[in-house]
């Protein structure tokens, strides 16, 4: 039977303070378990593996300067939506794809969590076509994630709305890949998603 990881007093199943000393029971430390790991994960090769939140405020840095760059390249040409999509996307591929191949593994946000993309032996860096291979999975995903939000209305009638509220519906089901591609960092045993898997390269911990 399980203890109580302070004062020793046995459990009861379920149970979450010790009746004892009222600290957290071993069950509340059991069903944070699950959870992404905050702290980052040596491996018996010698690098060490960036975590899943590590990757995910890096990808958010990025995600904030990419759409900040697009929304500005898109308010100076006065493009369509379809041309937004464009924007989006090739910046995307560009910004990935260079910074990853030329700039030592890092885009900008990497380079704050200290964190970078490597070949899949965690010591070799990545040549461009190897980094543009691995940002053209991610844009693939990304345009497939746009496919039903090309047809926007600029003054839409009751009909127009309706479909444009249809369309988003089928938006949400559309992003289904790319987002099991960024969570699947979450479970995966070498913190890739799947276009790390698709280009063979992890990213790890610089620090």
């Amino acid at each position: 039977m399980a203890t109580c990881p302070t004062c020793g007093t046995q459990e009861v199943p379920g149970q979450q303070i010790c009746t004892s000393c009222g600290a957290q029971s071993s069950n509340v430390y059991a069903a944070l378990a699950p959870l992404p790991s905050l702290r980052d994960e040596m491996t018996p090769s010698g690098y060490t593996l960036a975590t899943f939140w590590k990757r995910f405020l890096g990808y958010l840095i990025d995600y904030v300067l990419l759409t900040v760059a697009g929304v500005l390249i898109l308010a100076s040409v006065h493009g369509s939506f379809l041309t937004g999509v464009i924007i989006v996307v090739g910046l995307s591929f560009v910004y990935n794809s260079v910074f990853i191949g030329f700039v030592h593994g890092q885009t900008l946000g990497m380079r704050i969590l200290s964190i970078k993309c490597v070949d899949q032996d965690g010591h070799t860096e990545i040549d461009y076509p190897r980094a543009a291979q691995r940002a053209l999975f991610y844009s693939v995903l990304l345009i497939i994630g746009n496919l039903v939000r090309l047809n926007r209305y600029n003054h839409p009638t009751t009909v127009q709305v309706h479909h444009e509220l249809h369309e988003e519906l089928l938006y949400l089901v559309f992003r289904i890949p790319f987002l099991v591609d960024l969570l699947w960092v979450a479970w995966d045993q070498k913190n890739q998603t799947l276009h790390d898997k698709f280009a063979h390269t992890i990213v790890i911990s610089t620090k």
